[in-house]
Order: structure tokens, then sequence, then C-alpha cells
């Protein structure tokens, strides 16, 4: 409403859009503050400076919010970056090895030395507002993590604001930014890959101006002691390419057991917490059959083609 000296001076706009001012929106989940258009959205956190964050998820069967926010990073967690070709990286996983080993409540650094383990901190009340329903979570007794299954099959209304708030206690109080993406609909969830090929991936894009972005993860080796994994982040536009470079070099690495894609639609913002960070995912995900050529996973030897025996601790038929 409009103050009296307003009145006395203009007339009053007729919306908040009109006046300038940030809109306040009720979506039925909560009143949140801003323009779902134009507010900051920082990305996600880097992997060495992750002490956590929150996500909401939706896929086909169900919607679903997790989170935690600890002290510190544990290294074994932090992948680094093995090569890179366009929008694609792959991730590889280091081991860090500590002697003697490390203590109860130790974990190892990559120097050889332990360090305290890191522990999930009490955040007082979460809540979500935005949502098609509000939501407000108290931390576990055990683990100090915070989730929420009780949501509608799809939580949230694409284009619509949708804001994280912490009461405090561990940090000060937090407040970060998502946006209700457009259910992601893939042209295929059924991938084959093979040495010396791109892999073209599709999807229905948006109608609309979005925030989001797309987010893709691939797995070959589920067995091996430092197994590679492929991401890649894309426009959200409708078509992308993985190259064959990066394919090659994670199927050079190693094949083995049931591999694993997934595919996601997002938008994630982030917060400094001192020397860490803590980010907040809004995401609307598909899993993807994967397809090696010249792999056939297995769990034993009926799995395999006439001639193959599986070779059961790496879950591939030899």
């Amino acid at each position: 409403m409009c103050s009296l000296l307003l009145l006395l001076l203009a007339a009053c706009p007729n919306t908040p859009e009109e006046s300038g001012q940030p809109t306040d929106t009720d979506t039925g989940g909560g009143i949140v503050d801003g323009d779902p258009t134009t507010i900051p959205l920082n990305g996600v956190c880097p992997l060495d400076t992750r002490w956590g964050g929150f996500k909401v998820e939706a896929n086909v069967d169900y919607s679903a919010i997790d989170g935690y926010i600890s002290n510190g990073v544990v290294p074994g967690n932090v992948m680094e970056e093995a090569g890179k070709e366009g929008d694609c990286r792959l991730m590889k996983r280091e081991n860090p090895y500590c002697n003697p080993v490390c203590e109860a409540g130790e974990t190892c650094d990559f120097d050889g030395t332990c360090l305290p383990y890191p522990e999930n901190q009490d955040l007082g009340t979460v809540t979500i507002e935005g949502l098609r329903n509000a939501v407000s979570m108290e931390p576990s007794e055990s683990g100090k993590k915070y989730f929420y299954t009780q949501l509608d099959p799809l939580a949230f209304d694409a284009g619509v604001l949708i804001q994280l708030k912490t009461e405090g206690e561990a940090y000060a109080p937090l407040t970060l930014n998502g946006v209700g993406v457009v259910p992601l609909v893939p042209t295929s969830t059924e991938w084959t890959i093979a040495e010396g090929q791109d892999l073209a991936v599709a999807w229905d894009a948006p109608t609309d101006a979005v925030r989001s972005e797309i987010f893709l993860t691939l797995n070959v080796d589920q067995h091996g002691l430092t197994p590679l994994n492929l991401e890649c982040v894309f426009e959200d536009d409708g078509a992308a390419t993985v190259p064959a470079s990066v394919i090659d070099a994670l199927l050079s690495a190693g094949v083995t057991g049931y591999p694993t894609g997934k595919v996601q639609r997002r938008t994630a913002d982030k917060v400094a917490l001192g020397a860490g960070c803590a980010d907040f995912i809004v995401d609307y995900s598909w899993a993807t059959t994967i397809t090696v050529s010249g792999h056939t996973p297995c769990k034993s030897d009926r799995d395999c083609p006439d001639g193959e025996t599986c070779d059961i601790p790496n879950e591939t038929c030899e």
C-alpha cells in the first residue's frame, strides 16, 4: 500500500513491477521476495571448498529435499579435473593414504597427515518457500542432516522463485535462491557410447526464457581404484554433444560393472562460509540407460553371451 506521502505527491503505481521494487510472490508455499528472472544465481561450489548444501530434486516419480552443511571438506570426496574439452570434463578421484592409519574421528589428507573429520552442523530450522507447499525442517538427531519427502510429485512450478533460509545456530542466517525449472523431457534415455564417437544428447528446450542449465554425468567404471567420471554443463537450448575425445579417455580408464548416467535441468546458487562454501540446487532429473560398445555387465555367468564367463568382482563378461 502506498504511504500517505506518496499519495500526496503522485498516484501509486499499479504493480510492484511498475515501481521498480522487488516483487513479493505468494506461491502457496510461502511469500518470497524477489524477481525470479533477475535474482542472482551464483552456481555450485567448487569441490575443494564445498562444506555441503541442499537440493530440491524432482523426477517423474517423486520430489524430495535433503541437505547438510558441515565445518570442512572430506579430502577423499574431492575430485580433480583430469581432462576437458568444450563443455565437458573428466573428474578423477584420488585416494589419500596415511601411515599410520588415522584414528576414529579423523580423515586422511592428500599430504599423508590426519585431520579431524568434518562434522555436520546444526543450522536450526531450515525453511524453503516458493514450493507448492512451504517446507520447514529440523536437523536429524544423528548426523545433523535435513531431509523432507512429503512433497507433491512435482514440488515446484516452473519459473517461480524458491528461497532457502537457515535460522542461524552454527552459522549466521543464510539465504539461498533457486528457480523452479521446467520438467525435463529427454528425447532418449538410452545412450550407447563407443570409442571414437561423439554422444549426441537432445531434450525438449523450454519455450520461455530460463535460468536453468543442463548437467550431465556418466560413470562406466564402478570398480576401478581411481575411476573417472564424466560431467558436462550445457546451455538449456535442446541439444548438445559430448565430444569423442572425452568419451575415449573415459573408456580407456576402465569399464567395469553397470554404467550409470544422469541428466538434470537445474538452477544453482552458493554462499561463502568463511573458507568454505554451501550451495542450493533445484533440479528435475532423469536416469539414463548406458550401453558401452563391447562391454557386457553381469552378476553371474547367466548374464554373459555364450562362450564368456562373468568376472564377478568387476561385474564384466569376458
